[in-house]
């Protein structure tokens, strides 16, 4: 999530995680789809992109994309609008 701008202008990032290290069978450690959720509502709200690092690739889509192609788009849809409605 952009932080600040810098000096320059440009976009100072927060790198956001679970701190989460623990290896499941499931796809997300128990409560960390709901924490995913939040963070992508947040994002959305704020109508920053969202980027994914792994190793030497990174990906930028905005949030309610992300939300989409996790078959989450409503459920995060509906929580920007809520909270951008606040």
């Amino acid at each position: 999530m952009p932080q600040q701008p810098g000096p320059g202008g440009e976009s100072i990032w927060r790198r956001v995680t679970t701190g989460c290290l623990s290896t499941t069978r499931a796809t997300y450690a128990q409560g960390h789809d709901a924490k995913l959720k939040g963070f992508l509502i947040e994002a959305g709200a704020g109508g920053h992109q969202v980027l994914w690092t792994g190793d030497d690739t990174v990906i930028g889509k905005t949030a309610e994309r992300w939300a989409a192609d996790l078959g989450w788009a409503d459920a995060v849809r509906e929580g920007i609008e809520r909270k951008r409605a606040h």
